[in-house]
């Protein structure tokens, strides 16, 4: 399905669900109050989006290969907010018409629910502004953003249903439970049939190479071979568990670097950083691992038109530039490829297989040796004649610092934003606009970020 199409039905979809309870409920109000009708509208409007903003991230892979992982992330946060927003919007209107809900542990059951859950949605809330802060941990902040937005979600329903006002019409009965079973059955795929039976995504460790001291490839081939393993488009990720569980264990983005027209195998390239990352560089042969994925929308395929591809990458960020690499060899690519790498000077990963590619493909890599990628830098590489540059597709992955430099001298350029797909390594929240001359490298861990204005 064209990428177009899926994104207006995605679009479609998601307003439905927020839009179809509350106008319903409008037109089956009669002889209710003008004060009543607003806080039942206000209440319903939150609930529903809070359920929009539990699908979204809940790693629907049509969803976040429509967007992109980014404007997901960025759709979540947004509508999160409005959803704390309405909510307190809520109880103000039912306080002013009803003053003894300022006393909650005489309230009923239906409002001491609803006064948990605003507690819980709070402290959501709370809990996402301090997580983003660099240094937080990452697996202690999801867990609490999930339990507390789980608990926030149950109390709001359970709300409802004691209040009894829209539960006893049966039209808005109907739509309640529908809401209900569509959430239900999302977090059910997410969080019960992936981790436990789903057997597409089991795989075993072929072996562990070494890049370089500091990074290593993961050589994996799924267990179930008549399934052919993950079918993925080049610059995709998957998330890496150790264990088959759903919960009490780890699981990590990582980006896949084998080219897609390999089947019955799939490498992951990690910098060994970290408890986990560096676990990964000591599993032995035969191990088992999971897979959930592939994820994000960070891939050639979105540039089907493009004279040729200038890839951008800073360090690591190469993973996904060789899958793209890799896959354009094995397709007998013809179009002329542009390939810059700011990196460590001690560290040149891949440096023998760049060769290779570049006797199979027309690529041309530029390794920048400390120097900053910039306009001056670009135009030296780029096509001399007039306006070619803007008919190459640019891909930019690495660092903060390295898509800040990118997105600014690309800008300088004149190049379209629609030209432009970003991935940033790191859980430091949104992507740099502009370049700073102090910007500061994130890790690579956590979460993943594609284009500002194309991608999620």
């Amino acid at each position: 399905m064209p990428a177009k199409l899926t994104r207006a039905l995605w679009i479609a979809a998601l307003a439905a669900l927020v839009v179809v309870p509350v106008v319903l409920m409008a037109s089956r109000a009669g002889g209710t109050s003008v004060v009543g009708m607003l806080s039942v509208g206000l209440g319903l409007l939150a609930l529903s989006l809070l359920i929009v903003v539990v699908v979204v991230p809940s790693r629907v892979r049509s969803l976040t290969r429509a967007f992109g992982v980014e404007k997901v992330l960025g759709l979540h946060r947004w509508l999160g907010t409005l959803a704390i927003v309405l909510v307190v919007l809520h109880l103000s209107v039912a306080i002013a018409s009803h003053p003894q809900l300022l006393n909650p542990f005489e309230a009923t059951s239906a409002a001491k629910a609803g006064w948990t859950s605003v507690a819980a949605l709070l402290l959501v809330g709370l809990v996402a502004v301090r997580g983003r802060r660099p240094g937080a941990r990452y697996e202690i902040w999801a867990r609490l953003h999930v339990l507390l937005a789980a608990a926030a979600l149950v109390l709001a329903g359970l709300h409802v249903f004691w209040l009894g006002n829209l539960v006893t019409d049966p039209v808005m009965r109907l739509v309640l439970s529908a809401l209900a079973l569509a959430l239900l059955g999302v977090l059910a795929h997410r969080w019960v049939w992936r981790p436990l039976f789903s057997r597409q995504g089991a795989y075993v460790v072929y072996g562990v190479r070494r890049e370089s001291p500091t990074v290593s490839t993961l050589v994996l081939a799924p267990v179930h071979l008549r399934r052919g393993g993950l079918r993925f488009a080049p610059g995709q990720f998957v998330w890496l568990r150790l264990k088959r569980a759903v919960v009490g264990t780890e699981e990590h983005p990582f980006t896949i670097a084998s080219s897609a027209r390999v089947t019955g195998r799939l490498e992951l390239t990690v910098r060994d950083q970290g408890d986990f990352s560096g676990l990964l560089s000591t599993l032995r042969t035969g191990s088992k691992v999971w897979l959930d994925g592939p994820h994000g929308s960070f891939t050639d395929e979105a540039a089907p038109d493009a004279a040729g591809l200038v890839l951008l990458a800073g360090g690591v960020g190469i993973t996904p530039m060789m899958s793209m690499l890799r896959t354009l060899a094995d397709s007998g690519d013809t179009r002329t490829h542009r390939l810059v790498l700011a990196e460590r000077g001690t560290e040149p990963l891949f440096a023998d297989e760049l060769t290779a590619l570049a006797r199979r493909l027309d690529l041309r890599v530029t390794r920048t040796e400390g120097r900053r990628i910039d306009a001056e830098l670009l135009a030296e590489i780029l096509p001399p004649e007039p306006g070619a540059h803007r008919e190459l597709d640019y891909f930019v992955c690495g660092s903060p610092s390295v898509l800040a430099g990118s997105l600014a001298a690309l800008e300088q350029l004149g190049v379209p934003d629609a030209r432009i797909h970003t991935e940033q390594f790191g859980w430091t929240g949104a992507i740099p606009v502009a370049a700073t001359e102090d910007a500061v490298p994130s890790q690579r861990h956590g979460s993943r970020h594609g284009r500002r204005s194309a991608r999620m």
